[in-house]
């Protein structure tokens, strides 16, 4: 095709073309994207096509170019910049829980109970451990434990409702 009837080719054919690229792309701003796409290319390519066939080829170019199109497009995500809105800062440092209460009731505890609690999850003592520091076999360590816990559990309630 000659250069200079490139021009009335385009003009000729570019409802045509933007017609079947709707029907695949089935969106008007993508159908204009891929169709200036297909005519650059069948500009790029003029010397290579015939007059004949010129219509065809470009067809074929605008089914290829819309493929390749949609295929990338599917590899991306649209959303919403509103959306974003909701994530969380990773930057703001995060707040310190109060530990007044437990302090609070930790303080009330017997001081063999308060001493497994602290051996346990303060300094992350093994049972067995706890059981040579305070000298009492690792079952009365788990016994002190479970009572320690369930007395905790209870002063802590009991501070909640009155607030």
């Amino acid at each position: 095709m000659k250069k200079e009837l490139f021009e009335a080719f385009l003009t000729t054919n570019e409802k045509r073309i933007y017609r079947y690229l709707m029907n695949l792309c089935a969106n008007e701003q993508d159908a204009l994207d891929v169709l200036q796409t297909v005519f650059i290319a069948v500009y790029q390519n003029l010397e290579r096509i015939e007059d004949a066939t010129a219509l065809a080829y470009t067809y074929k170019i605008a089914h290829n170019k819309c493929m390749s199109f949609l295929k990338n497009k599917s590899r991306y995500i649209s959303v919403d910049p509103v959306s974003f809105v909701n994530i969380p800062d990773t930057n703001v440092p995060a707040i310190e829980p109060d530990y007044h209460i437990l302090n609070s009731a930790m303080a009330e505890l017997p001081p063999k109970l308060a001493a497994v609690i602290q051996l346990q999850y303060y300094e992350k003592l093994s049972y067995k451990d706890i059981s040579a520091q305070l000298g009492i076999s690792v079952k009365a360590v788990e016994s002190l434990l479970v009572r320690a816990k369930r007395i905790l559990r209870k002063i802590i309630l009991q501070g909640t409702d009155k607030l």
